[in-house]
């Protein structure tokens, strides 16, 4: 359950800070150090969901 949280946290963050940050770096040909580094954050976060989520065992009950 955590594991696709943060999967789902890492896609959101990803998409509002660094689309956000890309738009006005093209745009306006400003960079904005605050939307980049929660951009990256959101990588990172997305990252380390994927391998949590990799590396889950399957459940061992038999029901």
């Amino acid at each position: 359950m955590m594991k696709g949280f943060l999967i789902i946290l890492g896609i959101a963050m990803t998409i509002n800070f660094a689309g956000g940050f890309l738009i006005r770096l093209i745009w306006d040909s400003d960079f904005y150090i605050a939307e980049f580094i929660g951009g990256i954050i959101g990588i990172i976060v997305l990252v380390v969901g994927i391998f949590a989520k990799g590396k889950m065992k399957p459940d061992d009950s038999s029901f």
